[in-house]
């Protein structure tokens, strides 16, 4: 009989209990994972920063939960306050940057493009009984 992969189980976070923030650029939380998806906290202290970087294979989408901050997107700056919810492709370059007085949380949610290399050999390992994650 093949093993059983773990599968994801249903999970509830006090997204703001749950924030730290260090002195580094930044703090981040993980809140879940399950396959190719998954979310974590971003804290930042006033004037921290995170440089402007892109991935090449994850769109992501940030939800700003307290604080204001600046979210650059392709060398634009975009003020984030609480409610803001910003979708950035993959590929497209991005930073961070509290540029308030308060403390900015951020909740990430993050998917990791699958290519159909990647889905076959799943499919494959699955189909011989191999764990895959």
């Amino acid at each position: 009989m093949p093993p059983e992969s773990k599968a994801p189980t249903a999970a509830v976070a006090d997204t703001l209990q749950a924030a730290r923030f260090d002195e580094l650029p930044l703090t981040n939380v993980p809140l879940f994972a399950a396959e190719d998806f998954s979310a974590c906290l971003l804290g930042f202290l006033p004037g921290q920063a995170l440089p402007r970087h892109r991935h090449a294979h994850e769109h992501e989408v940030f939800d700003v939960l307290a604080g204001t901050g600046t979210i650059w997107l392709d060398g634009q700056p975009v003020t984030a306050a609480p409610g803001a919810s910003v979708f950035v492709p993959a590929g497209v370059e991005h930073g961070f940057e509290n540029t308030g007085t308060e403390r900015w949380v951020i909740r990430a949610t993050i998917h990791q493009r699958t290519y159909l290399r990647q889905a076959l050999k799943r499919a494959v390992l699955k189909r011989l009984g191999r764990a895959i994650w």
